[in-house]
């Protein structure tokens, strides 16, 4: 089973929070900046997945922890799980 994978800007991945088209949330570590998190959303119904880039360059954006948190909670995101680095 493929997923459709997705690079979005913080404005277009809130706005999938805010209409339920996402409804799992990921903090996975950077490979490159360890205690550093993407976030991604997925959308298991649909097998669609979404990762927060930058707006102006196609990087992946990263958070320390807390931040991340705080910016879901604001969302009004409840959990989200941790995956951390395996290196």
């Amino acid at each position: 089973m493929s997923v459709t994978f997705y690079q979005v800007t913080e404005g277009e991945f809130s706005r999938l929070v805010a209409t339920k088209s996402i409804i799992k949330f990921i903090a996975q570590e950077s490979e490159i900046n360890p205690l550093k998190f993407t976030v991604v959303g997925v959308n298991p119904e649909q097998r669609l997945a979404y990762a927060m880039r930058h707006g102006r360059v196609n990087e992946l954006r990263t958070w320390r922890l807390d931040n991340l948190a705080a910016y879901l909670k604001k969302l009004g995101v409840t959990n989200f799980e941790v995956q951390f680095n395996q290196s």
